[in-house]
C-alpha cells in the first residue's frame, strides 16, 4: 500500500520548472531531420537521473503514487507559467556560460 505523497506549492514548482527547462532543452537539441531521438535521448536521461538519484524500487513507488498527485493547476504548463520560471532558467544559464575548462576538469565530488 502506498502512502499518499503530500500535496505543496514545492511539487508544482518543481514540475513546471523542469517541464520549462525541458522545453528549453529541446529547443536547443533539436533537429529537423531526427526530432524524436532529441525526446527519446532526454526521457533516457530523465531516466538514468532518476535511477541514479533515487534507486529503482524508490522510483517505482513514487511513479505509482505520481498518478495520485493533484496540482493546483491543470498538467498542462501555460505561457504564463513558463513566463514566471524563465528568470530561473536564465540565472541557470549564466551559471552553465560561467563554467570554464579550469572547473570542469576539476570536479569537486567524485564519480565513483
Amino acid at each position: 500500500m502506498s502512502r499518499p505523497i503530500p500535496q505543496n506549492n514545492l511539487i508544482e514548482r518543481t514540475s513546471v520548472l523542469t517541464y520549462t527547462l525541458m522545453e528549453q532543452l529541446h529547443d536547443v537539441l533539436n533537429t529537423p531531420s531526427a526530432p524524436d531521438d532529441v525526446t527519446l535521448g532526454m526521457l533516457m536521461g530523465l531516466s538514468m537521473f532518476l535511477d541514479d538519484q533515487i534507486g529503482p524500487f524508490r522510483m517505482t513507488q513514487l511513479l505509482q503514487a505520481a498518478p495520485d498527485i493533484i496540482l493546483r493547476t491543470d498538467a498542462h504548463v501555460t505561457r504564463d507559467q513558463i513566463d514566471r520560471f524563465l528568470p530561473v532558467l536564465r540565472a541557470f544559464g549564466d551559471k552553465l556560460a560561467a563554467l570554464t575548462s579550469e572547473t570542469v576538469a576539476e570536479p569537486t565530488t567524485s564519480l565513483s
